[in-house]
Order: C-alpha cells, then sequence, then structure tokens
C-alpha cells in the first residue's frame, strides 16, 4: 500500500491495537498514501519567514511524541 499505510496495517494486526485506531477512517485514506504538510509563511519586504514551526523528520517526530525533545523551537 505504500509507506503511510504499511504502519497502519501493522498496527492492526496487532492484539488490541485495533481498539486504539479508527478502521473507518484508515479505509477511507487508503490509497491516498500521502501526509500533506502545508506551511504558513509570512511575505516581507526581506523575504519570507515560515512561521510553521513542526517536528518533520521522523527522528524529530518520534522525539517530540516520547517527550525527551524540546517543544519551545514548535511554539
Amino acid at each position: 500500500m505504500g509507506l503511510f499505510m504499511d504502519p497502519l496495517d501493522e498496527a492492526l494486526a496487532i492484539p488490541d491495537m485495533p481498539k486504539f485506531i479508527n478502521k473507518e477512517q484508515v479505509e477511507r485514506f487508503r490509497g491516498t498514501g500521502r501526509v500533506r504538510i502545508e506551511d504558513d509563511v509570512l511575505t516581507t519586504e526581506n523575504g519570507c519567514v515560515n512561521w510553521t514551526k513542526i517536528p518533520r523528520t521522523v527522528h524529530e517526530i518520534e522525539d517530540w511524541i516520547a517527550g525527551v525533545d524540546d517543544d519551545s523551537k514548535y511554539d
């Protein structure tokens, strides 16, 4: 199914895990296979300022979820 759905399919195969996953929503988005992150950008005379401060890499996301990342950089 692609990188997006593989972990969800694996999670659904774990006993007791499906109670934490909305299978109907998973099926609704099956086949889309992508996550879109849109940035909020301020354009000024001197250039652009990206106001979207979120973890983007797998490592950043895992650290943020685990609570070991500095949340202030995403404020």
